[in-house]
């Protein structure tokens, strides 16, 4: 674990600072500070800022490599440098914690939201929302980016159109393929495709030069699967639905490559009326896989979950983000805290967490503007 000279941890944010579409087709142009690096104090769930590096341009998304000498930080543009698509930077750790960019490369596809690093150090993926696609990169000794050689574009076709699933997504949201994750999961890649509903797991072909589908399972239409959690077993994986407001439990067993759908339920609270207008967001799995935890914009809520001996979810608590939009949250290594970041306002919320319950309760809100995404450097 990565601690500065007060034995506190760091933690690095991720923002809006720069124009960008949005899913509904609207610009948004955010007041962050593209990256910031905190200091977090787990006895006291305290945080303190640090530095801030603003020429990190819609850091929406960011991840370390395995061996925490870098980090890694897409650009969610819509045009960078005139490629029609968004940027990945690759950024240096430095011993106390700054970051210094080593390089950054076109994605080939807009509006990058996502990325993950493999757990060999070889590659880094992204996922593209408004390109419908998944970018790999190949990395070069020093960590840095040496290129994009691989990449996975998204279409509609007759599998993606079975069963009328075209007349039952989503008009506005679901015009298209978007991926909105792409998550590393030991020798698997995870891919989560809003605009097709579709959740496929990739694997390296025979040639290691190419990936291939070992397995995929399509959501029920106009579901909208953003963001994924997977259980330590690695049996389970967990899918928020941003357009249907619920969440996916989904079967994985690795040994025969096949993916079932077990369990879908709401990450709202019961007789909620802001369905409409409610969109789910980030989750979260408890270091012990006890609780799950869900964030659902519009309602602004976080949901807590228990988690059953078979995976299934029951909710147990619906709180207040205690702000607007919450994106992402994390759990502190202790397990003892969640922060969420409120992107609309302006805001990162430090929560205790009971180890028994799951139960959140609010202890500390901080200014951070546009803040979406935060990792600890552990």
């Amino acid at each position: 674990m990565k601690s500065d000279e007060n034995g506190k941890i760091r933690l690095y944010t991720g923002s809006y600072n720069a124009p960008v579409l949005t899913g509904d087709g609207t610009f948004y142009q955010g007041n962050g500070e593209g990256i910031c690096l905190w200091s977090f104090d787990e006895e006291t769930g305290k945080l303190g800022k640090k530095r801030a590096y603003g020429q990190a341009l819609n850091a929406s998304w960011i991840a370390f490599s395995p061996d925490r000498r870098m980090l890694y930080a897409v650009n969610e543009l819509d045009d960078y440098k005139g490629t029609h698509g968004g940027a990945l930077s690759a950024y240096q750790l430095g011993e106390e914690g700054e970051i210094v960019l080593k390089n950054i490369l076109p994605v080939m596809g807009a509006a990058p939201c996502h990325v993950s690093a493999d757990c060999r150090g070889c590659f880094v993926y992204t996922a593209n929302y408004n390109g419908g696609s998944m970018s790999r990169f190949r990395l070069a000794e020093d960590g840095s980016l040496s290129e994009m050689d691989w990449q996975l574009v998204h279409r509609f076709g007759k599998k993606e159109n079975r069963d009328n699933r075209e007349r039952l997504r989503n008009p506005i949201r679901q015009e298209k393929p978007h991926v909105h994750s792409a998550a590393i999961e030991g020798d698997f890649l995870w891919i989560a495709d809003l605009g097709t509903d579709e959740i496929s797991c990739l694997e390296a072909d025979r040639s290691g030069d190419a990936m291939e589908c070992a397995a995929s399972v399509f959501l029920p239409a106009g579901s909208g699967p953003r963001s994924i959690a997977f259980a330590p077993d690695k049996k389970k994986v967990y899918v928020t639905c941003e357009l249907s407001n619920e969440i996916a439990v989904l079967e994985w067993e690795k040994e025969d490559r096949k993916i079932t759908l077990q369990q879908m339920i709401s990450s709202l609270p019961e007789r909620s009326g802001k369905i409409q207008r409610s969109t789910a967001g980030g989750v979260a799995l408890s270091p012990d896989n006890r609780f799950l935890y869900v964030g659902t914009r519009g309602d602004d809520s976080i949901g807590v979950y228990r988690v059953d001996n078979r995976g299934d979810l029951e909710g147990v608590q619906w709180i207040s983000s205690e702000g607007k939009n919450p994106r992402g949250f994390q759990i502190s290594p202790s397990g003892r805290w969640l922060l969420a970041a409120n992107q609309d306002s302006d805001n990162l919320v430090v929560f205790e967490r009971d180890d028994k319950s799951g139960k959140l309760e609010k202890r500390w809100i901080y200014e951070a503007g546009a803040v979406v995404c935060l990792q600890f450097l552990e």
